[in-house]
């Protein structure tokens, strides 16, 4: 893939988001429902989870889609559906006059309507009981707007791409094998001890690559929220391009105090 981006040029200082550009977008159920489509696991094996889509999700990528019809100066690199949140990848090729954080906000707009039909399609009756027209609706869906990344050096499309496509992946594992995801104490690893996350078995690779947290970040886990703890681990690793070249690699922890 990366051989076809060679040139390209990344945001400059100064383009205030109108310049040329690769962004990370995405797009989540605040809720946490699966109301964008289910995790199918065929056999029990992660590499072959996919997610089915619903009516609200069709809708959600139709205006995703939409964007590069209405901005003819972005296109659309690749998305993935997830049970509760959506994943894009956007190329805008040549300067706009209007701003990427602008388009974002257009295509919420799109998505909350969607959000807001989907409610009508459960509950036609929610208009008479709330003497409101459909304009006037709350948004129970999409109330967050969209997570927009810009992608700053090269090597990090590779990675994305990555990262996007092993979604499905990764949730069917964490479903299936749980206990990868919870706080271990007590790993031995060349003579000192740390807490960490993960298969212990890929503890016996020849190479490892530190992931620093913060301490709070590991007491929160502690005491049952892993959030933080997990997004800092994934943000972490998608960005190591060494990810990415096959390299027999794992992954511990380092705590790093705040």
């Amino acid at each position: 893939m990366t051989q076809n981006y060679e040139h390209w040029h990344w945001q400059e200082r100064g383009t205030a988001w109108k310049g040329v550009g690769i962004y990370h977008v995405t797009l989540t159920v605040p809720s946490r429902e699966p109301l964008l489509g289910k995790l199918v696991i065929p056999e029990n094996d992660p590499k072959r989870a996919s997610v089915t889509r619903t009516v609200l999700d069709k809708n959600v990528i139709h205006t995703l889609a939409r964007i590069s019809i209405l901005h003819p100066q972005i296109r659309l690199l690749q998305y993935c559906l997830m049970p509760d949140h959506v994943h894009a990848i956007l190329h805008v090729t040549c300067p706009m006059e209007t701003s990427i954080r602008k388009v974002i906000r257009g295509f919420w707009q799109g998505v909350k309507k969607c959000g807001r039909e989907y409610v009508l399609s459960i509950d036609p009756n929610i208009i008479r009981n709330n003497k409101q027209n459909s304009s006037q609706l709350p948004d129970p869906i999409f109330t967050e707007q969209p997570f927009i990344r810009p992608l700053s050096r090269h090597g990090q499309l590779d990675t994305m791409y990555h990262y996007i496509r092993m979604n499905p992946q990764r949730l069917a594992t964490k479903r299936l094998m749980p206990e990868f995801f919870r706080v271990q104490d007590g790993i031995q690893i060349a003579g000192r001890t740390y807490a960490g996350v993960g298969n212990a078995e890929l503890l016996q690779r020849a190479k490892y690559m530190p992931v620093h947290v913060r301490r709070t970040m590991m007491d929160e886990a502690e005491h049952g929220d892993n959030t933080r703890l997990r997004q800092a681990m994934t943000e972490q690793v998608a960005d190591r391009e060494i990810f990415m070249k096959g390299i027999d690699y794992s992954y511990y922890y380092e705590q790093v105090d705040d």
